[in-house]
């Protein structure tokens, strides 16, 4: 007498999915590096390289507005305003971020250490703060195998 078994299914390959990449926008007090805290501002997990690219230039000249807003954004009526010089000392985050924002360069070295699955930092300072615009891989746990049917008893 024969009997028949039906095999278990056969799981299909799991679907390739594109490696994520995390991004952060952070803030540090500048003046004292090794006890500074760095707060996290803003954070995004980009699906892709070029969506990665996309939020740190949108960040960085969303955190350029905020270190110097624009004097024609409408945040205060134009009589409210009174120029004040700063000391300068030469260094200007919000210029820098703007710059960044637009560089070509940087945006391809941002693009080759993601293709290489490595860290790209770009980091601006003034005298009392430090700003950070960051991208890194995403490491993920394996997905656990999928479960099998117990063997037919004989």
């Amino acid at each position: 007498m024969s009997v028949l078994v039906a095999a278990p299914p056969i799981a299909p390959p799991p679907l390739a999915r594109a490696r994520p990449w995390w991004c952060e926008a952070t803030a540090a007090e500048a003046t004292d590096p090794v006890r500074a805290l760095e707060f996290m501002l803003a954070g995004y997990a980009a699906p892709s390289p070029r969506l990665a690219l996309r939020w740190l230039t949108d960040r960085a000249r969303h955190l350029a507005d905020h270190i110097d807003p624009p004097a024609t954004g409408g945040w205060a009526p134009a009589a409210a305003l009174r120029l004040r010089r700063a000391p300068d000392d030469g260094r200007d985050p919000a210029a820098a971020l703007r710059a960044w924002a637009v560089d070509r360069g940087e945006h391809d070295q941002a693009l080759a250490a993601m293709r290489d699955g490595r860290l790209y930092r770009f980091t601006v300072a003034d005298r009392t703060h430090r700003y950070s615009l960051s991208v890194r891989p995403l490491i993920l746990p394996h997905a656990p195998a999928a479960p099998q049917t117990p063997a037919p008893r004989p």
